[in-house]
């Protein structure tokens, strides 16, 4: 019992974080609207969400069965704090959450199917690649680190056990995004930039992110897989983690996919 109950703890803590990353989203999006009423607290909502999505890496880390991946998601949870502390930390945090990260996937490579594996690798590469891009100062790499996470984000269904009616919500999204993205281009293009931070990137990869993530989700949501759902909405909202603040639950969504949902 005391390990279920560890685990829902885990669960939720990585939730909550989810769900602040989800207002971080929907706020930035809002203050770029030139007809909003009000600007939304997107310089506070935002250390916000790094803050609990660091402080939840800590906790799914002591519940880790796995002493080695309790430390990578440690170093990412600690880490991800200092670099709300100090801007001095920015460098070796951008080290720790992606070695973190990595070893956190390694640590569970026995769970993990073929398929799994390889979405959990690219989403640790896109990880790598888009540190290098801003924290690193290597801009150059950005639009791969851009491509490299939509696509992650975009193949999460094969760890779904998808259904032909979540399979349609997200293709509707892919048609969607698609369809306004060749209506309204210069729409689709700041929603895109301001939400995910992508850049350089082709209109197929981000409509294959939106489709691959409202499948992921609407499968969890039909199965109660919660940390599934938590792990692909830390992913989406986080989008590109080309900045700590975007990388911390980049990281958490990618120890949740292989820790808590994966592991479980």
């Amino acid at each position: 019992m005391a390990g279920v109950d560890h685990r829902r703890a885990a669960v939720a803590v990585t939730a909550l974080a989810a769900a602040a990353l989800a207002g971080r989203f929907l706020a930035a999006l809002t203050v770029n609207v030139p007809t909003a009423p009000a600007a939304a607290p997107v310089g506070l909502l935002t250390p916000v969400a790094t803050a609990l999505a660091a402080l939840a890496a800590v906790v799914v880390g002591f519940t880790e069965r796995d002493p080695v991946a309790g430390v990578g998601l440690l170093f990412v949870g600690v880490f991800g704090i200092l670099s709300l502390l100090s801007a001095a930390a920015a460098t070796p945090a951008a080290v720790a959450v992606v070695a973190g990260t990595a070893v956190v996937t390694v640590a569970h490579r026995d769970m993990l199917d073929a398929g799994t594996g390889a979405v959990a690798g690219l989403l640790v590469l896109a990880l790598g690649v888009g540190l290098a891009s801003g924290v690193g100062g290597v801009a150059s790499l950005r639009p791969l680190a851009s491509t490299l996470a939509l696509a992650g984000i975009g193949v999460t269904p094969v760890v779904a056990a998808t259904d032909s009616s979540a399979l349609v919500r997200g293709c509707l999204a892919f048609g969607a995004v698609v369809v306004v993205g060749l209506s309204m281009p210069f729409v689709a293009g700041a929603v895109t930039l301001v939400g995910t931070g992508a850049v350089g990137t082709s209109l197929p990869v981000v409509a294959l992110a939106a489709g691959g993530a409202v499948t992921t989700a609407s499968a969890a949501g039909r199965e109660r897989r919660w940390a599934l759902l938590a792990a692909v909405a830390l992913l989406a909202f986080a989008g590109v983690p080309v900045t700590l603040d975007r990388a911390v639950p980049f990281a958490l969504g990618v120890a949740a996919l292989v820790s808590l949902e994966v592991a479980r």
